[in-house]
């Protein structure tokens, strides 16, 4: 880690609560040196797992192994273990001065962690600790588990509507900093196997630019500020070189917004694993085309040409 070149990643991601996959870091020395030899921001999925197992624990004594459903998902990955690991991410950037982002909140408690304020200060000052949420967390909450199911299990989990406002909020009092997505497409199979065999994440790519853009058809945000949680925000946050705004030199990495209703369908998912959990929903705009590196990729009504993607650049 001390020999990442800083200009050739945005940070460095710390899976302080276990997800999918083994990556967690749980080593309090472990820790402790990440933070304190980081050359670029480091970027955590906070949830406490010892607390998580506990609890997990607890609900298979009482309801079996055959008894939890994905409903209980919010219970058992609960806010408290959410809390607990931010707090530890929180007093470990502030003892080393780290530069610190925090992925997926999905609480209104760990919003008071956060301190309130533009992301870069009109002297250039910028924030050391910001904070993230998600799409997903502001368009669905804990009654859609049971229609939904397996389809909105995540981790962090999706908790109750008092969670969602406050996020919400948070994003137009500049608490949140970020508006991002947690992509994860697992298959239609691996989702329709029972609560605790079943991956979590959930598909949003797609749709996630027109979740963000309900929210002011909602009238609950402006579209400049939809504007900066998504593209400004990132681009500032990571020293992106060239790229997340609209300026003359800039990479053009564009979309064009129609406000002509769209209803998502399954058959019109682009991404490989098939679904969406937005599938039935009917969103007020949709995306009209889509440029990267100033070629059109997308028109409309397809994806077209072939990919042209390349490294991003970090200016630092």
């Amino acid at each position: 880690m001390r020999t990442l070149d800083p200009k050739s990643a945005p940070g460095i991601k710390v899976f302080m609560g276990a997800s999918t996959g083994n990556m967690l870091v749980d080593n309090p020395d472990t820790l402790d040196g990440i933070f304190r030899e980081a050359p670029t921001p480091i970027i955590t999925h906070c949830e406490d797992t010892p607390t998580i197992d506990r609890t997990l624990a607890e609900f298979k004594a009482k309801y079996g192994e055959d008894g939890l459903i994905p409903g209980m998902h919010p219970d058992i990955r609960s806010r408290e273990a959410c809390i607990k690991s931010t707090r530890l991410a929180l007093s470990l950037a502030r003892k080393h001065g780290t530069r610190l982002h925090v992925l997926h909140i999905s609480t209104a408690d760990e919003l008071a962690l956060f301190q309130r304020g533009p992301l870069v200060h009109a002297d250039g000052a910028r924030k050391r600790i910001t904070a993230e949420t998600c799409v997903h967390f502001l368009r669905f909450d804990r009654a859609d588990y049971a229609r939904l199911g397996n389809f909105i299990k995540c981790n962090p989990a999706i908790k109750d509507a008092s969670d969602r406002e406050a996020l919400i909020q948070a994003l137009v009092d500049d608490v949140v900093d970020v508006l991002a997505t947690d992509h994860a497409p697992h298959t239609l199979e691996e989702k329709q196997k029972p609560y605790q065999q079943a991956p979590s994440g959930l598909p949003l790519v797609q749709y996630a630019l027109l979740a963000a853009i309900e929210l002011v058809h909602e009238k609950r945000m402006d579209i400049a500020r939809v504007v900066q949680k998504t593209a400004h925000a990132p681009a500032q946050l990571f020293d992106v070189k060239e790229r997340g705004y609209l300026r003359e030199g800039y990479w053009a990495d564009l979309v064009l917004v129609d406000d002509v209703p769209l209803t998502v369908r399954r058959e019109d998912v682009l991404s490989k694993c098939g679904w969406s959990p937005f599938e039935g929903t009917t969103f007020r705009s949709r995306i009209g085309a889509t440029w990267v590196n100033g070629r059109m990729v997308w028109n409309g009504s397809e994806l077209i040409g072939t990919p042209g993607g390349r490294r991003l650049e970090f200016d630092r």
